[in-house]
């Protein structure tokens, strides 16, 4: 683990972690207001997990400090009831791909926070492109709604933004410990039982496993595994990303998303491109 590793870790267990770049996390505020009380500026975020604690030992925390709110769709009126978090801390909301997302995007931007769809579990992805229309097409949409915007404005200046870089896992970048002290590269890798570390006094990795060297360089894996993946039309987005904890997940909802994506920036540019010539 270098200096520039984010550790993501369970309130509960941050004081054994040796890392100056922490993100707590916890369903308690008064547990992230302790953890943060010891550990103060190697504290570079906060998840707190859902909206069913009392929210006032919050105002305890530092003014802009990143809040991320891990909801579920059904959770998302909650965000109008507690505003005050938006005027204390950077807030973002990440919300789960579950039945009701496309009502829960529009309610927390509504509210003007941005929303991170989370494809750690995607338990609904039938809402995906609602989201996405609404995302290209709302004139009132002042925030962002991610993984779309990043993708969509990259592809917009001519480059290309991929599900690797919004979701970082590459272990020299990011850390997710688990609420058993096991490390790994992300909440869902945890979820699938793959580790390459654990904490003890500090955060102690095996760097010789495969999960840890193939995360290193996923590209180079699935090319030397023979993946269908390199093969896809939106391996340039994906990079892999879907299928690296489960190979047989189905990305038939997700490469639709890629492909309108693609489209409208295309749209978007010769539009742009179209308004130069005739200024010209």
């Amino acid at each position: 683990m270098n200096d520039t590793t984010i550790v993501n870790v369970p309130a509960a267990l941050s004081d054994k972690i040796d890392s100056d770049l922490i993100v707590i996390r916890s369903g308690s505020c008064k547990e992230i207001v302790r953890a943060h009380g010891e550990l103060r500026d190697r504290i570079i975020g906060v998840e707190l997990e859902g909206l069913n604690d009392d929210l006032s030992p919050l105002s305890a925390l530092p003014q802009g400090l990143s809040l991320v709110l891990k909801l579920h769709p059904d959770q998302a009126a909650g965000v109008y009831t507690s505003t005050w978090l938006s005027d204390r801390f950077s807030l973002a909301v990440l919300m789960e791909a579950d039945k009701g997302l496309s009502e829960g995007v529009k309610i927390v931007t509504s509210a003007q926070v941005p929303v991170v769809i989370s494809l750690d579990a995607l338990s609904d992805d039938s809402e995906l492109m609602s989201v996405l229309d609404y995302y290209l097409h709302s004139t009132h949409l002042q925030v962002p709604v991610e993984f779309f915007h990043s993708m969509f404005t990259a592809r917009v200046r001519g480059m290309t933004c991929s599900l690797t870089e919004i979701y970082p896992e590459s272990p020299d970048q990011f850390l997710y410990i688990d609420e058993s002290g096991q490390a790994t590269a992300s909440a869902r890798f945890a979820r699938a039982g793959k580790f390459f570390g654990s904490i003890t006094r500090g955060v102690q990795l095996d760097d010789q496993s495969s999960l840890y060297k193939m995360l290193l360089n996923p590209k180079k894996g699935l090319f030397l595994s023979g993946s269908s993946c390199v093969s896809c039309e939106a391996f340039d987005v994906c990079t892999g990303h879907l299928r690296m904890v489960d190979a047989t997940f189905d990305c038939t909802k997700l490469l639709q998303v890629f492909d309108l994506i693609k489209a409208k920036a295309k749209e978007i540019v010769a539009d742009l491109s179209n308004t130069g010539n005739a200024q010209g």
